[in-house]
């Protein structure tokens, strides 16, 4: 769908009289924390202060086109194209600070809510005096920056090559302690060790949680989650009160450990941080329940039932109390 050269995200920032900046993005923030990484990214261009920025996102009459919060991409590329658009903005107030101190460009120090001379560091004009400046004779300024994942990162042209997915994604590895009660059938996930290469942490308490919300998501395609239907076709969990979904009282404790390299093409060198997490719980559960009762699921999720019929088919352990076992 992209090979007609489609930019697969772009930022707007628009700078006007009260010196602030709104950041327009269409990228959907879903919980994920899309919104603040991107106000942080331009931020840390720029170098000003966070009460300047305001983020306006989603509404597609007033904001750029956006591929969509899928496929790890969010962070990867629309941090990216803020990066630039705001590279692009600062380019803009470099030159506008350069004529109020009547200096070239090439001899101005930026300092992000100032700008002063190289040579005369005490001779300085305030981040509202360069907007003002800026702005003579224009008005509000827009500077757009874009991304778009090259073709030789998209796969080839073979059939949803250019789908529009990241360029760079996570690492994860994981420990399950887990209980076993023999008698019940039932499977309790005592901790979770998690370990994601994320590349540069741009927020790392928002890393955190997504590497939190991507183990919830194992458990719960692992233990509770199943699309069922009766014999005559009808759906058997049409809603949230039979299709079971983790909640916090089914929550572990979850030890997450970031562990930082640099993409070269990230933005800062960050990666994704949201789907690596998700699929290793799934294979570290079902290990874990191996380790504790000699045998191993192969079906999942592992209800009760399912776990109640693995056990019969062995020798039973006499075992007064739920066993336990990590993998």
């Amino acid at each position: 769908m992209h090979w007609h050269g489609e930019p697969h995200a772009v930022i707007l920032l628009k700078l006007d009289f009260d010196a602030g900046i709104t950041i327009l993005t269409g990228a959907s923030d879903i919980g994920q924390g899309s919104s603040t990484i991107v106000a942080q990214i331009v931020a840390e261009v720029l170098g000003v202060d966070y009460g300047r920025l305001r983020v306006i996102a989603n509404d597609s009459a007033i904001t750029p086109k956006d591929n969509g919060s899928y496929s790890s991409r969010v962070t990867f590329m629309v941090g990216n194209a803020a990066a630039q658009a705001a590279e692009n903005l600062k380019a803009l107030l470099v030159t506008a600070a350069a004529r109020r101190l009547g200096i070239d460009d090439t001899e101005l120090e930026w300092l992000g809510e100032a700008a002063c001379p190289r040579s005369e560091p005490d001779r300085h004009v305030a981040f509202a005096d360069i907007v003002e400046e800026a702005l003579k004779g224009t008005g509000t300024i827009t500077a757009k920056g874009v991304f778009t994942c090259p073709p030789e990162f998209q796969g080839g042209k073979q059939r949803g090559g250019a789908v529009g997915s990241t360029m760079g994604f996570s690492y994860a590895a994981q420990v399950v302690e887990v209980s076993v009660d023999e008698e019940l059938g039932t499977v309790t996930v005592e901790k979770v060790w998690a370990a994601l290469d994320c590349g540069f942490a741009i927020n790392p308490m928002s890393v955190e949680g997504q590497v939190q919300g991507a183990v919830w998501m194992g458990m719960g395609q692992a233990l509770s989650e199943e699309t069922s239907y009766e014999a005559n076709g009808l759906h058997q969990v049409a809603n949230l009160l039979d299709y079971r979904v983790p909640t916090m009282a089914e929550s572990p404790e979850i030890e997450v450990h970031i562990v930082e390299s640099l993409d070269p093409n990230g933005p800062f060198g960050a990666k994704e941080a949201s789907e690596g997490p998700l699929a290793g719980f799934l294979p570290a559960l079902a290990a874990a329940i191996e380790d504790a009762v000699g045998r191993r699921p192969t079906t999942l999720p592992v209800t009760p039932e399912r776990m109640y019929d693995l056990l019969h088919r062995k020798t039973r352990r006499p075992r007064a109390e739920p066993v336990r076992g990590d993998a």
